[in-house]
C-alpha cells in the first residue's frame, strides 16, 4: 500500500514527459505543411512562416534545454531547406531566397547567400528573449505573447535580410521587402492564438505543468 502513491507519482510524470516528444512531432509537422502553405500575390509571395512562428510559441511553454533544442532543430531544417545547394545558380535555385523563400527578390539575387547555420544562433536567441519576459505573461492573457511572437518574427526577419544582403556585399531595401516583413508578421500573429491554444490543450491532456517566474500554472487543477 504504500507504494501505490509513487506508482501514482511515477507515472503521472511519465504522462508530463510526453508534451516534450509531441512538441518536437508537432514542429516537424510545421515542416511538412509549409511546404503546401500558399503566398499572398498581392503582398510579394508573403507567406505564413509556420515552424518559426511555432517555434516562437513554444518558447514561451518548454523550459530553458527543451528551448535550445527545438532552435536546434529549427534552425538546421530551416537552414537545410532554404538555403541553395553548393554549386546551385542562384537564379535556378528555389531554395535561393530571402529568408527561406519568403522574401525573394530579383533586385539582390546572385553572390553568396546566408551561411549554414546561422538559423540555428537566431533561433536559440529569439528564445532566450522569449523565456525572459515569461514573468510578464502572470496575467494569463493571450495579447502580450502575440504581440511578442510579431515583434520576435519581425525582428528575425530583418537580421536575416540584413545578413543575407551583408553576405551578398550590397545593402538595399526595395519597398518589396517591408511589405513581405509586414505582411508575414500580421500572419504570425494572426496564428500564434491558434497556435497558443493548441500548446495549452496539450499541455491539459499531458497533464504538464507550464511554470512562469512567481506562478505556476497547472493543467491538473491543483
Amino acid at each position: 500500500m504504500r507504494r501505490r502513491p509513487q506508482a501514482v507519482e511515477w507515472a503521472t510524470r511519465q504522462e508530463k514527459m510526453i508534451f516534450y516528444p509531441v512538441t518536437m512531432l508537432m514542429l516537424l509537422l510545421a515542416f511538412a505543411a509549409q511546404e503546401f502553405m500558399p503566398g499572398i500575390p498581392m503582398a510579394y509571395n508573403a507567406t505564413l512562416l509556420l515552424p518559426p512562428v511555432f517555434f516562437f510559441t513554444a518558447a514561451v511553454a518548454v523550459p530553458f534545454p527543451m528551448m535550445l533544442l527545438l532552435a536546434f532543430v529549427t534552425g538546421f531544417l530551416w537552414d537545410a531547406r532554404n538555403l541553395p545547394v553548393l554549386g546551385a545558380s542562384a537564379a535556378g535555385s528555389a531554395a535561393d531566397s530571402l529568408v527561406g523563400g519568403a522574401m525573394d527578390t530579383p533586385e539582390i539575387s546572385g553572390g553568396m547567400g546566408m551561411l549554414f547555420g546561422i538559423s540555428i544562433i537566431l533561433f536559440a536567441l529569439s528564445g532566450v528573449f522569449l523565456q525572459g519576459v515569461r514573468p510578464l505573461f502572470k496575467r494569463g492573457r493571450v495579447e502580450l505573447p502575440v504581440l511578442l511572437v510579431g515583434f520576435t518574427t519581425f525582428c528575425w526577419l530583418l537580421i536575416e535580410y540584413l545578413l543575407m544582403t551583408f553576405f551578398r556585399g550590397a545593402l538595399f531595401f526595395p519597398a518589396s521587402v517591408w511589405i513581405k516583413m509586414v505582411t508575414d508578421t500580421m500572419l504570425a500573429m494572426l496564428a500564434s492564438p491558434l497556435l497558443f491554444l493548441l500548446l495549452y490543450s496539450l499541455a491539459g491532456l499531458s497533464r504538464y505543468e507550464i511554470r512562469y517566474e512567481g506562478l505556476r500554472y497547472s493543467f491538473d487543477g491543483r
